[in-house]
Formats: structure tokens, sequence, C-alpha cells
């Protein structure tokens, strides 16, 4: 029998556990199985959409309680703190949703892609209403006349998600 040289004694055992370590790197940190970055990042964009709508949706339903109060208010009464209180939760409600168009343009690649190109608008158009209701701005359009008691009751008349901004994902194609 022919005698081993005692390198490959000890270049067996490195060269085994080497491979092991391969393997077990391999299936540690491939990306099989896992969600890609873009369908993480889609995925936290619209956790943090249903997280904001939760809030936007209270205020929403504050803001049309107190659109019915007005109208319930005759006309000849003093509407002027009701219509400042109208456009206060109002601003809330947009600031929101204002919070909502900046994270979704910074995640472009989770719109779909006819929102995608309305989404600065949208920013543009938000931004606008909030300073006019602060007094800030002007805007085209009435919504309201704090001092003669005015509110236009078909401004933002239906609470709309978000969501609808957003692809599906691949793999919730369902057929309905």
């Amino acid at each position: 029998m022919q005698k081993t040289r005692p390198t490959l004694w000890i270049l067996a055992p490195i060269t085994l556990s080497l491979a092991v370590a391969s393997i077990w790197a391999s299936a540690l940190f491939s990306p099989f199985g896992k969600p890609s970055r873009a369908e993480a990042e889609c995925s936290a964009l619209k956790s943090f959409i249903t997280m904001k709508e939760v809030t936007g949706r209270a205020n929403w339903n504050n803001y049309r309680d107190l659109v019915k109060e007005y109208v319930a208010l005759p006309q000849d009464s003093n509407r002027a703190s009701l219509v400042q209180e109208i456009a206060m939760t109002v601003v809330q409600v947009l600031t929101n949703d204002l919070a909502i168009y900046i994270e979704m343009s910074k995640n472009q690649g989770c719109l779909v892609e006819d929102r995608r190109e309305q989404l600065p608008g949208v920013i543009t158009e938000t931004e606008s209403a909030i300073k006019f209701l602060k007094g800030d701005g002007a805007i085209e359009g009435t919504f309201f006349e704090s001092k003669a008691g005015i509110w236009n009751t078909e401004y933002y008349s239906e609470f709309r998600s978000a969501q609808n901004f957003l692809k599906e994902p691949l793999g919730d194609k369902s057929d309905r």
C-alpha cells in the first residue's frame, strides 16, 4: 500500500469544509423563495397607505358628518364657525392624502402607469387645496367662504382609496 502525504490529509477536511460552507451560504443568502426588493417596497407602500387611510377615513367621516350638520342648519343662521371647523377637518384629510401621494411618488414602480402620470397633478392640487383652506392662497372654484358661512357640500363627497393607484402584485391576479 502506498502512503499518502500529510498535506492531503490536511487539504481534504479543508476542502470539505469549504464545500459545506458554500452550500450553506447559498441556501441562506440566495434570493430563491424571497420577495424581490421591488415587491418588498410595494408591500411596504401598500401597508403605509392602509395605515394612513384608516386615519384619513375617520377624518373624512367626521368631515361628512359636519357637512350634514351644515346642510341641516337654516340658511339664515350663522354658519361661519361650522364652515371653519369643516375646513380644518378637510385639511386633516388632505394632509393624510398628501403624505400618501408623496410616498407614492417615491415608489413609482409600484403604481399603475396612467396613475403614475396623474400623480404630480394630484400632489399639486392637494397642496393648493390645503393652502387655500388654511387661507394661504387662492384656488379655482369656490369651496367655502368662512365669513359668509358658505361651503360647497359636493367637495370631497366620496372617499377614494389610494390603493387604486397601485399595481396588482404578480401572484395576486385573480379572475373576478
